[in-house]
């Protein structure tokens, strides 16, 4: 009886650990799109360290994750392969707008969040708020 129990949950186990591994590998060679785009406008930038710390946060805990990442300003690209995350922060001016996120629309991201105070709330969009 031992031995017929040990081999159903060897077996058990080696198709648990084979679908893991499958996975893992599909997940890793075709990662979901998700657009990140910071409200750089002067009223955030007192917000701009909580900001790259939520970035830094979100990105170590999104494994299966390609980040993309741009401002109300312009699109800087792939959040991993950014020099530093600071260039996100360089500048400060202005207002955003909804017609500034315009420029996303065709966007193939599978999900969109917004890092901003929460004054627009775009259609689409998750809105994370820094007040």
């Amino acid at each position: 009886m031992t031995k017929k129990w040990l081999s159903v949950f060897a077996a058990f186990a080696m198709i648990h650990i084979a679908g893991w591994v499958g996975a893992d590998r599909y997940l890793t060679a075709s990662p979901s799109q998700v657009l990140v785009v910071v409200d750089t406008s002067y009223s955030m930038k007192p917000h701009f360290p909580k900001m790259e710390k939520w970035l830094k946060n979100h990105v170590s805990s999104a494994r299966y994750e390609k980040l993309i990442v741009g401002t109300d300003k312009a699109t800087l690209g792939e959040f991993r392969k950014l020099k530093s995350s600071s260039v996100i922060f360089r500048t400060a001016f202005g207002r955003m707008n909804a017609d500034t996120l315009r420029k996303y629309e065709q966007t193939p991201a599978q999900k969109k969040i917004l890092l901003s105070d929460g004054s627009i709330e775009p259609d689409g969009w998750e809105v994370i708020e820094f007040k």
